[in-house]
């Protein structure tokens, strides 16, 4: 969701666009996976749906990579808003079962209305939106208000710079489809500027591309233009090639830290194989300039700095500015990551506003801040007062803290990354009060489940169902697993789906079906393009996607700018 500033009504009239109908009214903040699948879902018979973003398509965000390096096409990866909420798009099982118990045909299905508008403000009290259109093409004022029954607010999220120097002046990011040709052009531009010097190490500054963070993105971004340099520009810049670099910095010590251990290693292992790429793990950036991004070392604390004519910021994500100030109006949101919800997806502190995706954070336990004096006391084993960081660790990786605490594992790698942010005074150890800031500053900024596709599109079904009466039970996800493509047509994947069928009881207790299926190489590369073609939007996108990928294993990847 794009941020726009909020327009007073002194300065423009709002026209009132709240339908006039019977049914109960549900407005729609966005437009991805879980607008859509929220959509495609609710039952409109019963309700009466409204859809605002500034984006009148949906966007599948994880081939981002692959169209920077034109692996995959821009236009094969959208499909308009408009053609999802119509009657066809709807799931097949969804459609029967409304032809049976509700008598609803083609004919007789009601879609939802559709505004290609920014929501500028939230009134909490008087459960309505202010939106304006900011596209390039607009009237002298198009602003208008709704009123809503009930608000589904899924605008994602915004890159996380962690308020890093330099990173909003000079780093790039890639989470929008405006990205994809910012990038693509900067990255050809260095290599058509670099084959005009003559100098050596002038080239080699204009060819020297970082990439921050080790996730999905930021590694699948260097695997992919890894390839693009080996396979396609090779050919046409052989000199300039030559002298390339990407640099992947990650602020851990392992690559994809959220995958199975194996992955990781494997990642690391085949990236390394490349003469290209670079791998700077357990370094933290703590500047970005206009040509170079300044690092240290975080086990040596020592500085350095890499060359960089394009760097990629890709560190994880958080609230955009209306969902900040939507927390900031409600006293019972106290997490900086997102909206705290329930099961049901309702936000707390509200009777009719949902959030579903990247933008909300499922609460389902009770937070560490809450058991801060029993914490202390089971980690002061020396009973002097104060925790070193060896202490911290323990308690950290104590089962009965982990069962109680999922979001141990968390606090245990934040402590043995930052310990030094919380031992203010450099004592070495932290007392009661920097115990109390460690954990209200790791626990507002954590995620019960992570800012993927997966769960956006898992939540927008549930909510639909719900609001549907088509189910009484809460929201549980159910993952299938996570994948990641890593280079050199090879894959890696963590399959979970046979895992998650069982009990929680007895999952990684059961030998094969109760732990996670690792795959690496070229088959993990077969089934992530297998998988990630089936989860298209439409069949439309499918042919182009698939298209797109013969294309380019037979005639290579466009390399012109535009």
């Amino acid at each position: 969701m794009v941020d726009a500033p909020f327009i007073s009504e002194e300065l423009c009239t709002y026209t009132d666009r709240t339908p006039t109908t019977t049914k109960e009214k549900i407005v729609v903040l966005g437009s991805g996976w879980a607008s859509v699948k929220f959509i495609q879902n609710i039952d409109t018979a019963k309700f009466d749906v409204t859809v605002v973003s500034p984006r009148n398509f949906f966007l599948f965000t994880p081939f981002l990579p692959s169209c920077v390096v034109g692996t995959v096409e821009s236009r094969s990866i959208v499909e308009p808003i408009r053609q999802l909420k119509k009657y066809e798009s709807r799931p097949l099982l969804r459609r029967i079962t409304e032809q049976i118990f509700s008598n609803v045909t083609k004919e007789t299905f009601e879609e939802a209305t559709y505004f290609e508008s920014a929501c500028t403000k939230i009134d909490v009290d008087n459960s309505c939106v202010y939106c304006q259109d900011i596209s390039s093409v607009s009237g002298e004022c198009d602003a208008f208000r709704l009123e809503y029954d009930r608000l589904v607010v899924a605008v994602g999220a915004t890159s996380n710079t962690f308020n890093t120097p330099g990173v909003k002046e000079y780093a790039m990011f890639l989470k929008e489809l405006e990205d994809v040709s910012t990038l693509r052009d900067r990255m050809l531009d260095a290599f058509e500027t670099a084959a005009l010097q003559d100098d050596t190490a002038a080239k080699k500054r204009l060819l020297s591309f970082v990439v921050v963070g080790a996730g999905p993105t930021g590694v699948e971004f260097a695997a992919e233009l890894d390839d693009h340099i080996r396979e396609d520009l090779s050919s046409l810049y052989p000199d300039e090639a030559k002298l390339a670099r990407v640099v992947l910095i990650s602020s851990t010590d392992d690559l994809l830290s959220s995958y199975d251990k194996k992955i990781s290693d494997f990642t690391a292992e085949l990236l390394k194989q490349s003469p290209r790429v670079d791998v700077r793990s357990g370094v933290r950036v703590i500047e970005v300039k206009k040509d170079a991004v300044v690092c240290k070392d975080k086990a040596t604390g020592e500085e350095f700095s890499e060359s960089s004519s394009l760097t990629v910021w890709s560190t994880g994500v958080k609230p955009g500015k209306l969902v900040e100030e939507l927390i900031e109006a409600i006293p019972e949101q106290t997490k900086r990551a997102g909206m705290i919800v329930n099961t049901s997806l309702k936000a707390y502190g509200t009777d009719n506003i949902y959030a579903a995706g990247d933008c909300a954070v499922l609460y389902t336990g009770t937070t560490m801040f809450d058991k801060l004096d029993n914490l202390f006391t089971a980690a002061d084993n020396d009973e002097n007062g104060t925790l070193d960081k060896e202490e911290l660790l323990s308690l950290f990786s104590k089962p009965f803290i982990v069962d109680q605490f999922p979001q141990a594992e968390v606090f245990q790698s934040k402590v043995d990354e930052d310990f030094d942010e919380w031992d203010k005074d450099a004592s070495g150890s932290i007392d009661r009060d920097e115990f109390r800031a460690l954990l209200l500053d790791v626990d507002s900024t954590l995620r019960n489940l992570p800012p993927t596709a997966q769960v956006a599109g898992q939540q927008g079904s549930f909510l639909a169902s719900q609001l549907n009466g088509e189910t009484t039970k809460g929201f549980e996800y159910f993952h299938k697993g996570s994948m990641a493509y890593i280079g050199q047509e090879k894959a890696a994947a963590q399959v979970s789906m046979l895992k998650s069928l069982l009990p929680n009881g007895l999952q990684g207790k059961l030998p094969l079906v109760g732990e996670d299926i690792v795959l690496t190489g070229r088959l993990a590369e077969v089934i992530w393009k297998f998988l990630y073609l089936d989860m298209q939007i439409s069949n439309r996108n499918k042919l182009q996607v698939g298209f797109d990928w013969t294309k380019a294993i037979i005639f290579g990847r466009d390399t012109s700018r535009f």
